[in-house]
């Protein structure tokens, strides 16, 4: 092993490894850092007599994860890196003909961040970038070190329907209330409007738009016609 190298592995989702994918790709890791980036955009609604617009949360970019330094060697072996190592990773961040997407990775590594099995945030990831620089060859031209740096975005999670279908306004129903939320956002999310927020206020007898509480259930007056 490489000095101040350990070994991490990308692997494969259970429900994705099918075909010719590799069920997990292994390599060394010395990161000098990780760079963990997320993005919301907030839609700014402005009010009359009021100094600052409020924010509606109503989504935000993907978590994203990058890291350099990803070492494959197989100098000792005297065989190519790219058809032993890096050509397994160039499969992870292909459309798969059967998925119709890349496959969902996990990130294995060491013990310190992350689940006590060291995935971290024990989610799923796409491979979104990879840049590989071949280092090393053989008097015959055989690449035999390469190092990667990769980029991996998250799978959102489709588990929850309602995260990701509205109900329809013309039906009431329960909604609860997650961090960060506010009548305004939450009137935009159900109605396409945040302007009706106050039909939830009244509905629940809210008297302090913003004093709403993460766990919270509203109930989702319908607009009739």
């Amino acid at each position: 092993m490489a000095d101040g190298y350990e070994k991490a592995k990308l692997e494969v989702h259970a429900e994705d490894a099918k075909g010719d994918l590799p069920k997990d790709v292994s390599f060394l890791f010395n990161p000098e850092a990780i760079r963990v980036t997320k993005t919301l955009k907030p839609r700014e609604q402005r009010q009359a007599g009021q100094d600052a617009a409020h924010l509606q949360f109503t989504g935000g970019d993907s978590l994203k994860l990058e890291f350099g330094e990803i070492l494959f060697d197989t100098f000792e072996d005297r065989t190519s890196v790219y058809s032993t190592h890096v050509q397994g990773l160039e499969k992870l961040i292909h459309v798969n003909e059967d998925l119709h997407r890349p496959p969902r990775v996990l990130f294995v590594w060491g013990q310190g961040f992350g689940d006590a099995g060291g995935k971290i945030n024990t989610g799923t990831w796409y491979i979104t970038a990879l840049d590989v620089n071949y280092i090393m060859f053989l008097p015959n031209g055989t690449p035999v070190r390469a190092k990667c740096k990769l980029t991996l975005t998250e799978v959102p999670d489709d588990s929850n329907p309602s995260k990701s279908v509205k109900n329809s306004p013309d039906t009431a129903h329960v909604h609860l209330v997650s961090r960060g939320d506010s009548l305004q956002a939450i009137a935009y999310e159900e109605y396409d409007d945040s302007s009706q927020w106050r039909r939830i206020a009244e509905a629940n007898g809210i008297d302090d738009p913003l004093g709403l509480s993460p766990g919270q259930r509203l109930l989702i007056p319908p607009i009739l016609k």
